[in-house]
């Protein structure tokens, strides 16, 4: 387009710009070549520079000079940005961004001008930990906070401060006063009008006590505010406070303040549990979304909600808050959610799978149609509007000024607004919280007259009397006699529903203990006592769950975050998808920093533990529901170590650098493995398994055996560590060369060496079901390469049953069954004889027959040896058959909460026989 039909279509639509280039024909002529480029942060920079040209320098300009500057830097940031808009030349990202920014640089200069200004007079503010000038935190809310504002917004600012004290100058005032004259003289530089019109209309109303409260706060009131007084809509509010970079006094150091700000900010607006308590305040929320734009209309005659495109129905408001419900809900626990900006957490919530892609891509259209929409509106005459025309020649005037077809026009914004509608109305199932008063019936009460008593003897009948018993000790625990009213409301609410859930189980009883156990455990959250009060059908799930597996109750009373997982039930029924999460958690703990950039350690281990708790109750849930087969189950909780494995890694690696390694750099990968034995190795892993870790190294470097026992050691740390969310994994290093005498992280050629001159028969009999887990691929490779060298030695078979049976002795004495029951491990018959002929077998026929060398599980490899004629085939199908039975029992006694895996010697006589049977014929006595 050339400069002379630049601004042709921009005029057609807009009187604002009419008037200022009929009157300015020096401004046309700078409009149309300054429209031919893109308006952003440089040029506006430029922009500014050229209009300050004359006054003195450095940043404290005289306050009358800021306001002159800044209104006309407004108005070219305004027309070039109409004219590249309505050209079609602008994207919405360009538009709102150098529009934020011009908003930042204005706050700045008007802040710099009158602070300089006031402290000629009064002295500048100290520090009085520091001594250092104390700057004010000005703080954008809303849009301006999320770098999003319209052409002609408003903006929202919060005003802070860090200490109290008083200034230096020769007229002492308190902080308190210096700032609040500081921001009452800041806002007619920024919204006063004057000839040359106004910079942006300020509201201050978001601070705390709004109108009525201080036009400055300090942080300490801030935090007391919050803490005492915060309500639900504020946390929406606060969800994109950015502090902007305002700096009037050299030598200050806004960092800490602006540290002590997010610790205040980051978990009021963003809590670790889901907020059952504030379900009810962000649904009147949004009813008063939906009712705002009705009061409004109710002023003005012939105004409905389909003429507001930001308040009405499928406006700009309803699809910021789709956006910022699931970021209040879920941010706590997935940080990379905890985006300012809208498109950014819409985007974010897709790739985290938190939205649904159709959805979230849908949203994002009708948000930049609807955005554009209310831009063109304003440029029409540099008014805040969100007013569609009512004269049909108007409307198609807008749909031309849109680059669109009258008919087409309307029909997209049709299209886009229903759609935004509906999904407004569903916000809170998208969200996965359902909606209490139409998802399910209400729960059953006891009627009228009835004590609760009377209702459980009527739903539970002879099993009454111990439960009455039951729910009196927990009615008289000092948990439940400490509890607010509210929380005893919702409790005298649930026990009759909780004795209806359970009454619907196999065993009524036994269910309805474990409940009021897990009700006790989380009695002091009173967002628990609501979800299961108000959500019946999670109070049946849990009842399903916890009446299934004592185990099951005893996982979910020891990490209650848990019942987060039951709201979105078909979400915990799917299929796991590993390499999903594993992108979402690196994307979380890569968003898991402290205020100064560095990671924040403590959050991250959290983040491991949780989610590791998530997927394994997801697999449990599953499991009781037998989706799962036990093979299934061991090699999903075996991935799931893995990646938690390989994640760890990735983080403690940039934590053990040696002092003098530059920050930011890119560090060269660890030439590290993690070597899996035992069930990790085998891929058998349990819910409650540890982990048998061995740690290898294969670097030239000169500190490598101190580098990377250091690791070794954080990695343990790492994993082991006790947190607010638990352990991550029990390991076990005593396999590592030397055992507990050993060094921690071994080279590889020191382990080769040791394996093939040193090592214990035992030892070898590990390695068969040792495997390269996470780390350097390579490094792991030659391991295998290691591992298959062992393998296929040469070795004296007459010896190796001697050693093999000699170990299996020793494995029968440290496991003494007193009893008369049959363990299904550690007798005779039982699964570790399964083991030891496998791992016999291996490293006696592997050198002839070497497919026996790949780790392939007891199963795989019986089979195998079936095939190769080292045992008869027929019992090798029976021992396979055995040994998956007694997986099976075994997991199914631990799910019942069995310490010991044993059952009555009646049973699986001919599954022990069979056992016995191949160790004679292979081993012997």
């Amino acid at each position: 387009m050339t400069a002379s039909s630049q601004l042709s279509k921009a005029l057609e639509w807009s009187g604002a710009l009419r008037r200022k280039t009929g009157s300015n024909p020096a401004f046309t002529t700078w409009l149309e070549q300054a429209s031919l480029q893109a308006v952003d942060a440089a040029a506006i920079q430029a922009w500014f520079d050229e209009l300050r040209s004359g006054t003195p320098p450095g940043p404290a300009m005289p306050v009358a000079e800021a306001r002159r500057v800044l209104r006309q830097l407004r108005q070219r940031v305004f027309y070039a940005l109409m004219v590249r808009d309505i050209n079609g030349q602008a994207p919405l990202a360009e538009v709102v961004e150098a529009t934020s920014h011009l908003a930042d640089r204005a706050i700045v200069q008007a802040y710099q001008s009158v602070a300089a200004d006031l402290a000629g007079t009064h002295g500048a503010p100290l520090d009085p930990g520091t001594g250092q000038p104390q700057e004010m935190l000005i703080i954008g809310m809303g849009k301006l906070g999320g770098k999003e504002l319209n052409v002609s917004s408003d903006i929202d600012l919060v005003m802070l401060y860090g200490e109290e004290g008083e200034t230096t100058g020769r007229r002492k005032i308190s902080h308190h006063e210096f700032y609040g004259r500081l921001v009452q003289r800041m806002m007619p530089v920024l919204s006063e009008p004057d000839a040359d019109g106004q910079v942006f209309r300020t509201d201050l109303r978001l601070r705390p006590d709004g109108d009525s409260g201080p036009l400055a706060w300090s942080l300490d009131a801030l935090e007391h505010y919050l803490v005492a007084q915060g309500r639900e809509w504020e946390r929406y509010a606060w969800l994109k406070g950015r502090p902007i970079a305002a700096c009037a006094f050299e030598g200050s150091d806004r960092r800490p303040q602006i540290a002590q700000l997010e610790s205040l900010r980051v978990p009021f607006v963003y809590r670790k549990y889901f907020d059952f308590d504030a379900l009810a305040a962000l649904r009147q929320l949004r009813e008063r979304i939906r009712e705002d734009w009705q009061r409004r209309a109710q002023a003005r005659t012939g105004v409905d909600a389909t003429h507001n495109i930001k308040l009405g129905d499928g406006g700009i408001r309803e699809i910021e808050f789709i956006v910022q419900l699931n970021q209040l809900i879920r941010g706590g626990r997935m940080p990379s959610l905890q985006k300012r900006g809208l498109l950014a957490a819409l985007h974010r919530q897709k790739t985290a799978g938190v939205m649904p892609e159709a959805i979230a891509d849908q949203l994002q259209a009708a948000y930049c149609f609807l955005r554009r929409t209310e831009h063109v509106l304003q440029y029409r005459e540099d008014e805040q509007t969100h007013l569609l025309p009512f004269d049909p020649a108007l409307r198609e005037q807008l749909a031309h000024a849109m680059g669109m077809a009258p008919a087409e026009f309307e029909e997209t914004l049709a299209a886009h607004r229903l759609f935004v509608n509906q999904t407004f109305r569903n916000a809170f199932r998208l969200a996965g919280m359902g909606e209490a008063d139409d998802e399910d019936e209400a729960s059953p009460a006891p009627a009228p007259g009835c004590s609760l008593s009377d209702y459980v003897d009527g739903q539970l009948g002879e099993h009454a009397n111990s439960l009455n018993q039951r729910i009196e000790t927990l009615l008289d625990t000092h948990r439940i006699r400490s509890l607010p009213a509210n929380s005893r409301k919702r409790l005298d609410a649930l026990l009759p529903a909780l004795v209806d859930a359970a009454a619907k189980t196999p065993e009524p009883e036994q269910t309805a203990v474990r409940l009021l156990d897990l009700i006790e455990h989380i009695a002091q959250r009173s967002a628990y006592l609501a979800l299961l009060a108000e959500y019946p059908e999670i109070l049946a799930r849990v009842s399903r769950i916890v009446g299934a597996s004592p185990w099951a109750s005893q996982y979910l009373c020891q990490y209650p975050l848990l019942l987060d997982s039951l709201i979105e039930w078909h979400s915990l029924m799917s299929p796991l998808d590993l390499a999903a999460h594993a992108r979402n958690l690196h994307d979380e703990l890569d968003a898991s920093v402290l205020p100064d950039g560095k990671p924040d350690v403590e959050q991250q281990m959290n983040l491991m533990r949780d989610l590791q708790r998530q997927l394994s109750f997801q697999l449990l849930a599953q499991d009781l529901a037998g989706v799962l087969t036990v093979e299934q189950l061991a090699d999903q909780l075996s991935g799931l170590a893995d990646m938690l494995l390989e994640e760890t890694l990735h983080r403690v690696w940039p934590l053990i650098q040696p002092r003098g390694t530059p920050a930011g750099g890119t560090l060269p990968p660890p030439r590290f493995a993690i070597i899996a034995y035992g069930k990790l190795g085998g891929k058998e892993l349990g819910y409650a398994s540890d982990l048998d870790l061995v740690f290898l190294y294969d670097d030239p470097r000169e500190d490598a055996a101190e580098l990377y026992a250091k690791l070794g050691r954080r990695m343990a740390s790492w994993l082991s560590t006790m947190t607010s969310s638990g352990r991550l994994y029990d390991i076990d290093l005593r396999l590592r060369p030397d055992g507990d005498a050993g060094v921690l992280a071994v080279s590889l050629e020191a382990f080769s060496q040791y394996q093939l001159g040193h090592a214990w028969p035992w030892e070898h009999q590990a390695i068969t079901r040792a495997r390269f887990a996470a780390g350097d691929r390579k490094v792991g490779e030659r391991f295998e390469a290691v591992r298959r060298e062992i393998l296929l030695a040469p070795r004296d078979s007459q010896k190796l049953k001697q050693d093999v049976r000699a170990m299996r002795e020793k494995i029968s004495a440290g496991h003494p069954n007193h009893s008369l029951d049959f363990d299904l491990k550690h007798d005779r018959g039982g699964m570790v004889d399964v083991e030891f002929v496998t791992q016999y077998l291996v490293l006696a026929h592997s050198r002839q027959y070497p497919v026996l060398v790949d780790n392939l599980g007891n199963i795989t490899l019986l089979k195998l040896a079936g095939e190769h004629g080292l045992i008869p085939q027929q019992l090798a199908t029976e021992v396979s058959d055995a040994y998956r039975v007694f997986r099976r029992m075994q997991h199914a006694l631990r799910l019942q909460g069995a310490e010991k895996a044993r059952v009555s010697p009646s049973l699986l006589a001919s599954e022990r026989a069979c056992v016995r049977l191949l160790w004679n014929t292979v081993i012997g006595e």
